[in-house]
């Protein structure tokens, strides 16, 4: 096999000396021989793999591409809320940052895998450890590509990330594009080598083994046998769905993990690389960048957290009328009227959310007011250090891990792999067991694609995943999956019934409150209306999905710098291979 190997002017070296932004920094052969002395050396530096090198695209565009723009998150404001309205164009900031981030996880597992063999082995570093390490690096790199293939379609394949410090332009990428389908197929060499080389279980629960690659391998087979049913390439689709079904099926068979038994705590520190966890991006308090940024960014007030940014954050309405009322995992997803949290708040005696709080010894102080959607997020909330043992911090550091891949997706990978290019299946065994810990009857009778799209909404809502399952739609029926978006009226939100009798002006702090309170005094309406004096005019409807929407524009700080990347992309492999 012939390959192109192509070199990158990396910015990872110089965010490393100038912000702390790794643990370990990248090595290049000429400081190589200073990491990687001993087995204990290379996992010291293959652990930070796992850490702060993803916190570009974790701390935000992973929520926002992955939440918002999939339907599942509401926030509005300024260029976070592009993604929410579908309007995120070259020049939003989040954009590139997210594209910077995962180019640098790729650029810190390149500086893995081709700086390290040589020199581990020459310091008498076993060949098993040395591949382990190699599997680990390209089970990472793998992972970031298939979300870079996913949000920007052909994207640069970069095998060799060289850092050249002395250039004053560290963040460029001089290279074509590649193709989309040569994209999936370097996403799976690298997984079908770390599933080759990696143990079936490590001593540090925390790293990914070959169940982890095989699981991952199966997620990645599932989005590129979707692609090729777009591209309709003869007998590849059926191919590599076989290939999704078989893999998902050894990991649920062989593998000894189960799901986590516990929904309601799995996003909690206490479940940390527990036995459902395949992948999870690694968190802890300390520092800037070391933790979970969700309990900051999402938290209510300053009732659960001391920051806290989420106040006009909340499940989208089309995400909360999805869950059914037996459904245990909907308040552990996101909090509405009369749901109760123990664990938060607790030297007040635990959390009731109400649409509005005053504060009791003044009641014309609002300490909590509603969002546009009368909720807010629960999943990954953990609350104040009193609340959580300590596990969180005072620089967005929380200590819950983000997951990227647990079981409970590759029990439903596998029931998408048995519908094949078909738009059914009566195969719901390992489906039924994610329902069945959500307190819900075993699925009845066949269940089709987009009622599978559905479930999976629910399990892994504000996961930061859900794209991924929108772009497999996209790929199987473009017209299915753009009225599944459009479907979801993102541009409803609830207002204040002002026209009550008495008027909400002539109330007293009392009566206020307890109008506040009641669900029944706010009506739905369109945020963006057609006679702005009348809450109840007709809508205008400013959120509608089409196919340029599913691919989101390369971001203009880096083409401008590289405008190779706007040429036409191109093969990466030897079309001999």
């Amino acid at each position: 096999m012939k390959k192109l190997i192509f070199t990158i002017i990396s910015s990872v070296i110089l965010f490393a000396s100038c912000e702390n932004f790794l643990t370990v920094v990248p090595q290049d052969t000429s400081v190589a021989d200073n990491y990687y002395t001993s087995e204990a050396a290379l996992r010291a530096n293959t652990a930070s793999l796992y850490g702060r090198v993803w916190w570009s695209f974790s701390a935000q565009f992973m929520w926002l591409a992955g939440d918002q723009l999939a339907g599942d998150l509401y926030y509005t404001y300024d260029q976070e809320g592009h993604f929410y309205y579908n309007q995120v164009g070259a020049g939003n900031s989040f954009n590139n940052n997210g594209w910077l981030g995962l180019y640098r996880v790729v650029a810190y597992a390149n500086s893995i895998i081709n700086d390290m063999p040589a020199v581990a082995s020459a310091n008498g570093i076993s060949e098993t450890a040395i591949n382990k390490a190699l599997g680990e690096a390209r089970f990472i790199r793998a992972t970031a590509y298939l979300f870079l293939v996913e949000y920007w379609g052909a994207v640069p394949i970069i095998e060799n990330s060289t850092a050249l410090i002395t250039s004053s332009d560290p963040q460029a990428i001089y290279v074509n594009r590649h193709i989309q389908s040569d994209v999936y197929r370097f996403i799976c060499e690298d997984l079908e080598f770390a599933a080759s080389v990696l143990p079936s279980t490590d001593s540090d629960a925390a790293r990914v083994t070959a169940w982890s690659a095989k699981g991952m391998l199966a997620k990645a087979y599932l989005q590129r046998a979707s692609w090729a049913m777009s591209e309709a390439t003869a007998g590849s689709a059926t191919d590599y769905f076989a290939r999704a079904k078989e893999l998902a099926l050894d990991v649920i068979t062989n593998s000894g993990l189960t799901l986590y038994p516990d929904y309601g705590t799995l996003f909690d520190v206490e479940a940390n690389n527990n036995i459902e966890s395949l992948f999870a991006i690694q968190c802890k308090t300390g520092n800037y960048g070391d933790g979970n940024s969700r309990n900051v960014n999402w938290s209510r007030g300053k009732r659960i957290a001391e920051q806290t940014w989420g106040a006009g954050k909340g499940p989208t309405l089309s995400l909360q009328n999805l869950y059914d009322a037996g459904d245990s995992r909907r308040p552990w997803v996101f909090m509405t009227a009369g749901d109760n949290y123990s664990m938060l708040d607790t030297e007040n005696g635990g959390y009731t959310y109400q649409l509005t709080y005053r504060d009791p010894n003044d009641l014309s102080s609002q300490v909590e007011s509603t969002n546009e959607v009368l909720a807010h997020v629960k999943k990954y909330i953990i609350g104040k250090p009193a609340d959580c043992g300590g596990n969180v911090g005072q620089n967005q550091d929380a200590g819950n891990n983000l997951y990227i891949l647990r079981l409970a997706d590759v029990y439903m990978i596998y029931t998408e792999a048995c519908m094949g290019e078909g738009n059914s299946t009566s195969e719901t065994t390992y489906l039924d067991l994610v329902r069945d810990r959500a307190n819900l009857d075993p699925w009845s009778g066949e269940i089709t694609y987009e009622q599978l799209i559905r479930e999976r909404r629910k399990e892994f809502a504000l996961e930061g995943i859900n794209w991924l399952d929108i772009k497999r739609y996209y790929y199987r029926d473009h017209a299915a999956a753009l009225a599944y978006l459009n479907d979801m009226e993102r541009d409803k939100i609830y207002r204040m019934n002002y026209d009550s009798t008495p008027l909400y002006g002539e109330m007293t702090d009392e009566e206020k409150y307890a109008y506040e309170r009641d669900k029944s005094n706010y009506f739905l309406s369109w945020q963006t209306l057609s006679n702005p004096d009348d809450w109840h005019s007709e809508r205008v409807n400013n959120i509608v999905f089409s196919d340029a929407s599913m691919y989101i524009p390369l971001p203009s700080a880096v083409t401008t710098k590289a405008p190779i990347l706007l040429e036409d992309p191109i093969p990466y492999y030897d079309t001999n291979d």
